[in-house]
């Protein structure tokens, strides 16, 4: 009998620790979340609106907008996105859609999941969803792949208590496939009350669950799956209408809110760090040192000698101020999958100011600062025609600059001793970008954001004060964001313009081609070389959203040797323009892109024919849905009408050429 005992013992020892050596194997810990424990508009270090009203792909019903509360605002511990019924941007209904990409937030694997609330009612759309990141860098759709995590096509019993979890891929001839799943309540709906919607991704699988029910899975080992294998970001959104819930009738109720109590990133095993900097100044103050955040999680954290924590031991994060010595940073961080001892080592240094080292000719409010220090006495000296408002014993100054160069100084003096440093500030008026040294080359592929250094009146002019956007040089009033597998200028106003200094290989005819996006009206631009006006008025066509880009191709335009100054002048607003590429006339052949004179459609909106006004030629056609697909070809003769009667309802785009000459044009389907 005692014998069994043993053997009985050891047996449950054994699958005790196997137990627990595989629970160490598959445990996942957070890596990213946004509990929603604040208020007002979506954190912007996490969440980024995507706006328009173009549909969507899906014939989507709603504009959504962008850090407007009414459709997206943070309260009460929830995020509320609200679909409304309102006439705004030329649509009827309002909505928002939130996105992790621009913010840096992606994922390749780990467990997903939300804790939502759903709207309901025919026409309402809600999703919780990834699409890859390739479709910001140059992959369309579906070759990008998406991940449905949660959707749901309100409209009573099947719909309202049902959701679907579906993945969407290019198959092997690169045409849409989509394979998914469905869960339905077995009482009530999802607008009763909230529910967790997750996936489980892996390399070789994905699984999704409500509620912790599994409902679906799906392998990924397939080759043709490969798009399914990389970084994905998330998005929140609730459409109103559209080719699969259909629209809403009388009977759905506005204002429609899903309510979102978390949102939570986890992945396998990942082997946590101490992140904070690890070069700091002496007695330095506000330092934040960071570590995976989750409520399940015990903190414990040292300093070296010296350095007090001011906030946050116990927590993911603290702020301390610093000592007059070197050190580690460390935390015993104890999981759910194991005890961890973090070290981050720290070193001290001598001071150094930061702010610009190139400043403009008597400009104003140059920012040059120190971290904040504790108990420290400062003392800035700087060029005679330099001014400055207010003190000096202060670790952060704005100066007034001249004409002349010359160095900012400083010297520190507290219980670590006393230190220095200085920064020589040259004057400048306008200079390459993004290396001072270098134009920009011509031929070659010239990106919009790189206008040149010197600011506002000098290297741009830009009308509106309110710097928009995401991108790149945020700080020097030219609105820019992420688009065209890369960056864009965008939200151009009439009489804006930027400038590039440039080196013209040689003299020489050259063919350019714009990479332009818009979504409404279009615009019109010129680009001069040396002042002079090289290419006439520019038009630019709309593209069905803002980030449907476009080329637009100019041939033989003359550039010469001695040209060293570029400018874009925007004539008509409202699109965006992303590089300009240049090549040598000789040995490159573009299509000729320029406006046909006066021609208008009619009628439009249009049930089954459409005559052009003012076309004296023939010319080519096709016409393109707002999935940018081309779904009519042809030639239409003078005097003939164009038969669109075999189309869908909806918004299409109209091409039109000829030898030389190229238009597009816009028109309703009845």
């Amino acid at each position: 009998m005692i014998l069994k005992k043993i053997i009985w013992l050891f047996i449950v020892s054994l699958l005790v620790s196997l137990t627990n050596e595989l629970m160490a194997q598959s445990c996942y810990e957070l890596v990213w979340n946004d509990e929603f424990n604040y208020n007002g508009l979506p954190d912007s270090t996490k969440w980024y609106f995507e706006e328009g009203g173009n549909g969507w792909g899906n014939n989507e019903l709603q504009y959504y907008t962008s850090k407007r509360l009414e459709n997206a605002h943070v309260e009460n511990g929830y995020l509320t996105i609200e679909a409304k019924k309102e006439d705004y941007g030329g649509r009827e209904y309002t909505s928002a859609r939130l996105i992790t990409y621009p913010n840096g937030h992606s994922w390749q694997y780990g467990k997903i999941e939300a804790r939502i609330k759903l709207p309901y009612g025919q026409g309402i759309w809600p999703a919780f969803w990834m699409l890859g990141d390739g479709i910001f860098e140059g992959t369309p759709w579906p070759g990008c792949g998406e991940i449905d995590i949660m959707e749901m096509v309100g409209g009573g019993e099947g719909r309202d208590d049902k959701i679907y979890g579906t993945m969407h891929y290019a198959d092997d001839n690169n045409n849409h496939a989509e394979y998914g799943g469905s869960y339905q309540l077995a009482n009530g709906i999802f607008a009763d009350d909230f529910h967790v919607f997750s996936i489980q991704w892996t390399e070789t699988q994905l699984t999704w669950f409500v509620d912790g029910i599994q409902y679906h899975t799906a392998s990924l080992t397939p080759n043709y799956l490969s798009e399914l294998k990389k970084e994905f970001f998330l998005l929140l959104n609730v459409a109103v209408g559209g080719n699969w819930p259909g629209n809403p009738n009388s009977e759905t109720v506005f204002p429609q809110k899903m309510e979102v109590d978390y949102v939570r990133v986890y992945q396998l095993n990942t082997e946590p760090v101490i992140t904070g900097d690890t070069i700091v100044n002496k007695a330095q103050k506000k330092i934040e040192f960071k570590t995976v955040e989750s409520e399940d999680f015990t903190y414990n954290w040292t300093v070296p000698v010296g350095t007090t924590i001011t906030s946050g031991q116990g927590t993911n994060s603290i702020e301390v101020t610093w000592g007059c010595n070197s050190g580690n940073v460390t935390c015993q961080l104890v999981t759910n999958c194991n005890t961890y001892d973090l070290v981050l080592p720290v070193n001290t240094r001598k001071i150094e100011i930061s702010g610009n080292e190139s400043v403009e000719v008597f400009s104003d409010n140059n920012k040059y600062m120190l971290p904040e220090l504790n108990e420290t006495s400062f003392n800035w000296s700087f060029p005679d025609d330099v001014s400055l408002e207010g003190e000096t014993d202060t670790n952060l100054v704005f100066l007034n600059w001249g004409s002349t160069a010359g160095y900012v100084i400083v010297n520190i003096s507290n219980s670590c001793g006393v230190d220095n440093d200085s920064i020589y500030v040259d004057i400048v008026e306008q200079l390459p970008f993004p290396d001072p040294n270098t134009r920009q080359q011509i031929p070659g592929t010239l990106n919009a954001i790189n206008f040149d250094v010197g600011g506002e009146g000098f290297a741009y002019h830009d009308s509106d004060p309110e710097n928009q956007g995401n991108g790149l040089r945020q700080d020097e009033g030219v609105d820019t964001e992420y688009n065209d597998g890369g960056q864009n200028i965008g939200w151009i106003e009439p009489g804006e313009w930027v400038e590039y200094s440039v080196d013209v290989e040689s003299t020489a005819l050259y063919n350019i081609e714009l990479r332009v996006a818009s979504l409404y009206g279009g615009g019109q631009m010129e680009i001069h070389f040396n002042g002079e006006d090289r290419t006439g008025q520019i038009s630019i066509p709309i593209t069905s959203s803002w980030t449907s880009f476009t080329s637009i191709y100019l041939n033989d335009i003359q550039l010469f040797d001695t040209d060293s100054l570029m400018r874009l002048n925007f004539v008509v607003g409202d699109f965006n323009i992303s590089r300009l590429i240049f090549n040598d006339a000789s040995t490159s052949v573009y299509q000729i892109s320029k406006n046909l004179i006066d021609i208008k459609l009619i009628p439009n909106p249009a049930n089954s024919f459409i005559r052009l006004v003012n076309q004296k030629e023939t010319l080519s056609y096709n016409i393109i849905n707002l999935l940018g697909e081309v779904v009519q070809t042809g030639i239409i003769l003078p005097d003939n009408v164009l038969d669109v009667s075999n189309l869908n309802k909806g918004y299409y785009i109209l091409n039109l050429n000829n030898n030389n000459k190229a238009s597009t044009l816009k028109f309703i389907k009845l």
